[in-house]
Formats: structure tokens, sequence, C-alpha cells
């Protein structure tokens, strides 16, 4: 199997030196080969030598930039090519140093301009070479050019040039590519590669553990690794030595230690109820700000200067492989809403459009079953309103796909906009009771239970429930979240598992209690119970709709 993969390596290394030495690269090799050549059998070899390798050399690097555009990206590689070959121009000018036995180099640059950069990159690089000529006969020893082989050679090479250009335009293309889209792809692929190679992968959780793990070893140590920007809400992603995060969000506390890092970016160290807090800045590859690590334990005086560096290392270790996994957790998310909304388009334009031109078409016959008294009138009635019912649960489903999580609103605002919407539309007895702290849920979590939420309702109008209850409790990382309705159902467990897909948590689905009318009741969630003086940062805010015309009554504060 070694044999077979040196095998393979040298295949692909051997494929890669071909496609930079293609058959006009080689030519253009073999034309500084001759020069070397002619001028060791003038005598003149050891003064050519640099000047032909030089240019030789350039023309290789242009290719190869050409032939691998992943190297620097595809726009980058081709810039980049472009001032390859216009400084090797500039050295065939400097050449004129070693004598007239350099003007064949001329040649070699002005070919590879033609080959790619056209006419336009025939006449740039023609005058960075007559410029580097110019430098080479003002600076350097008195020489004699024989006019006539300047003025061939030149002809030579800016008609190579131009007859390159020329090639090179009226040659069919294969396809016309979109620069944007191959740098994305080179992009991913790089990703891909990577991410192989990266200690926990591309998963920000378990990044935000490796960071946990690298803390110092202290009796009574909590750490909890935030994400999230000066100006977003913090997202707890990985806990130590507590069940939630047992502080305030850094925006809503006072000026303190955490405050400041989160907020101006500084790293803190001080004293706060008897414990040593240590709150430092994560920052990606450009520095910019995207998440905090906070750590304490009990203590009288400020953690050392060696404890706040191994905290400060352990920060710095991990942090820019948690912005990547963070970036590809966020690409992932915006591909799978992007998918949304253009399914609801498609729905909305295509199986509604025709559904609604069926119910027109049932309105003319069942009207002129009616004008001629036909006994089929009342059950094309009945039909028109099944094709009516079938019109608005299709609507719903369309506006459910559309509907998304803002990252400025967060899974309460999004339920509790979602379930005025459908007590409006429902008529519905809709109540619903939301508990938050400061800090939000992951976005994937958010998204697959406001999923759950959606499969809940989807059942709830299926079988025409009269009252909806929600209750939502978020103490982050962990969440309660409780559906019900006065309804029958078809809900299964394994059937919302799916939606819930990798959250780690309890999922039921049971009766309603009997002294509210029977029904079934979903519930989801990480923690059973949050009350008493362990709630903390959670704010109820409790809501009761009626059917239309809608009232709001607020039974809570937030």
């Amino acid at each position: 199997m070694r044999a077979e993969r040196e095998i393979s390596s040298g295949r692909k290394s051997r494929a890669r030196v071909l496609a930079v030495l293609s058959t006009s690269t080689r030519l253009r090799i073999a034309i500084a080969a001759v020069v070397l050549v002619v001028n060791a059998l003038l005598g003149d070899g050891s003064l050519v030598l640099p000047w032909a390798l030089l240019v030789a050399g350039v023309d290789v690097v242009a290719g190869f930039l050409l032939a691998h555009e992943d190297v620097l990206l595809p726009h980058r590689s081709q810039r980049a090519a472009v001032a390859a070959t216009v400084i090797g121009a500039f050295a065939a000018g400097l050449s004129l140093l070693a004598g007239a036995g350099a003007l064949p180099l001329f040649v070699i640059p002005l070919y590879r301009a033609g080959e790619r950069g056209g006419r336009g990159g025939v006449a740039m690089t023609g005058g960075a070479l007559a410029v580097g000529a110019g430098i080479a006969q003002t600076v350097g020893p008195p020489a004699v050019l024989p006019l006539g082989q300047v003025v061939l050679w030149g002809a030579l090479a800016v008609s190579l040039g131009t007859l390159a250009a020329w090639e090179d335009r009226i040659t069919p293309r294969r396809r016309l590519r979109d620069p944007i889209a191959d740098e994305a792809a080179i992009v991913l692929g790089r990703l891909a590669q990577l991410s192989a190679g990266m200690d926990g992968g591309l998963d920000h959780t378990v990044m935000a553990e490796r960071i946990l793990d690298h803390l110092p070893s202290k009796p009574g140590l909590r750490g909890v690794v935030l994400a999230g920007t000066p100006v977003s809400v913090a997202i707890p992603i990985a806990l130590r030595g507590a069940a939630r995060v047992p502080w305030p969000e850094p925006r809503e506390d006072d000026h303190n230690t955490r405050q400041r890092a989160w907020t101006l970016g500084v790293p803190g160290n001080d004293v706060e109820d008897n414990r040593a807090v240590v709150a430092v800045p994560l920052r990606d590859v450009r520095g910019e700000q995207v998440g905090m690590l906070v750590a304490d334990w009990p203590a009288r005086t400020p953690a050392t200067a060696a404890e706040v560096l191994e905290i400060t290392e352990a920060a710095e270790r991990y942090s820019t492989g948690l912005a990547v996994a963070m970036s590809y957790a966020h690409l992932r998310e915006q591909a799978g809403m992007d998918e949304r909304r253009h399914l609801a388009r498609a729905m909305h334009d295509g199986i509604a459009q025709e559904i609604a031109a069926v119910g027109f078409h049932i309105d003319m016959v069942r009207y002129a079953a009616q004008q001629a008294g036909d006994s089929t009138a009342p059950e094309l009635a009945n039909l028109r309103a099944e094709v009516a019912r079938i019109l608005i649960d299709l609507r719903n489903d369309i506006t459910d796909l559309r509907v998304g999580l803002r990252p400025e609103h967060g899974l309460g605002a999004a339920v509790s906009a979602r379930l005025q919407q459908f007590g409006a539309t429902t008529g519905a007895v809709v109540t619903v009771v939301l508990r938050e702290s400061g800090f939000r849920l992951p976005a994937a979590t958010e998204v697959r239970l406001y999923r759950l939420l959606l499969d809940v309702l989807a059942d709830a109008q299926r079988h025409r429930a009269h009252h909806v209850e929600v209750e939502l409790i978020v103490a982050a990382p962990h969440f309660q979240f409780t559906i019900s309705h006065s309804g029958a159902t078809s809900l299964s467990v394994a059937a919302l598992r799916e939606r819930l897909d990798d959250i780690a948590c309890q999922l039921s689905v049971g009766e309603r209690r009997p002294e509210k009318g029977g029904g079934v009741q979903v519930k989801a969630g990480t923690i059973a119970r949050l009350n008493g003086e362990s709630d903390y940062g959670i704010r109820p805010h409790p809501s009761r709709w009626e059917p239309a015309p809608a009232t709001v009554s607020e039974e809570g504060s937030r």
C-alpha cells in the first residue's frame, strides 16, 4: 500500500510539472538554453547565464501561478502572473548589460504576455522591456549593439507576442467561468483539507471544550466560553464547573471585568465576590472579537501572572480554530435558510397557484350546477371548502419556510410572533409563557426548536385544535420547551426526534392535563425545572392571544 501511494504521489507530481511546463513554456525554456549555448561558444556564457536563468525562472513562476490558481486564489494568481511577466520583461531588458548575445531573451516575456494578456499585455510588457533596456544602456559600460540584430529580435518578439494574443483570442473557450464561484470552490476545498488536521475539526463545541481543557486546575473553578461580538447577545457554547452560566449577560452587567472584556476587548483580572475572575477576549485571525473566555475560582486575591498567562494561552491557542468552526456553522445555517426560501418561492409560484386555479374552476362548476338545480351543487360546495382548507395549509407551510430566526431577535421573539400569527389565522386561543436569561442558545439549537414548534402547530391546525399553550424556558445552554394543544394528534417521538437532530435533550409526547380539556403535550428540554434563586437571570413574560380580533394581555413583566 505504501508503494502504491508513493507511485500515485509521483504521478501527481509529474502531472503538476507537466501542467506548468506546457508546450509554449518548454519552447521558451529552449530559447533560453539556445542563448546560453551560443554565448558559451562565443565566450560570453558566464555573462549571459544569470540573466537567462532569471528570465526563464520568472516565466516558469508565471506559468505555475496560471496553472495552479488555488495558490493565491484565482483573481490574485492572475494578477501575480501578470506582475511576474512584467518583471521578466524588465529583467530581459537589463540583460543587455551582458551584450548583444542576450537579445533573443526578449522573446520569452513578450510571448508569455501575448498568451494570457492579449495585445494590451504585449504593450505593457514591451514597455517594461524598453525601460529595462534603456536603463541597461544608461548605467552599463559602453557597448556597441548591432542595429540590425536589435530590430530583428525586437520585431520577432513583438510578432510572436501578437500572434500568441491572436491565437488566444480565436481559441474557443470550453466554458465561461465565474471567478467568484471558482474562488469559493477553492476556499471550501482547502477548508475540507485543513479541517482534517485541526484538533476538533469544524465543531465549535469541541473547539470550545479544548479551551476549557487547558484551564488551570483549581478547586471550585468555573469556566465558560461565550460566542458573539461586543454588540450581540452572548451565546454560551461550553461550560465547566457549573450547570449554566453563573454570571449575568456581559452587556447587562455593571462595569466589571467581564463587561470590559466583552464590550472593550480588554483582558481583565480582578476579585469579585471572593472569587478571582479572569476574562480573555477570543479573536479570529484578523484580530476581530468572536467571543470571550471567563474563568473564576474561590480566592481573596487576583490571579497570579502565571495563572493569567495559562488562561490567555488556552484562549489564544484555539481561538482561531473556534472562529473558523463558527464561520463554517454560519455558512451551513445560511445555506439551509436559502434553500428554505427557494423552496417557499417554488411552492408559491407553482402548486399554490395551481390549487387556487382549481378552486376557481370548482366555483364556476358549482355556480352552473346551482343555476341548473343540479343535486351535485352541495357536494361541490363541500369540495370547494376542502380545496380552500388545503390551500390555507399550504400557504401556512410557505410562511413557515420563509420565516427565519433573525440574529437580533432570537427564539423567544420568533415563537411569540408565530403563535400570534397562528391565533389570528385559525381563531384558536393561544397562550405563551417565555422565561429567558440574558444569554441565547446556539443558532442551530434555536432553528431546530423553532421547527419543532412548526410541526406541532401544523398538527394542531390539522386536527382543528381550539387552544394552544407554549412554555419556553431558556437558561443557556439549557432549555425546556413545552407545547400542547386541545386536539387529537398524529405526532410521534421518532418523527419529532428527527427535527431535533443531534440536540442532546429529553423528548416526550403525552396527553395534555385533563383539567385543561385533554389533547396532546410535547416536551423537549435539558432541564426539568427552574425556580427560586437558582433561576439567575431568568425573566418571565407570559402572554395570551384570543381569536380575532386578537387581544394581548400581559401577565408578567420582562
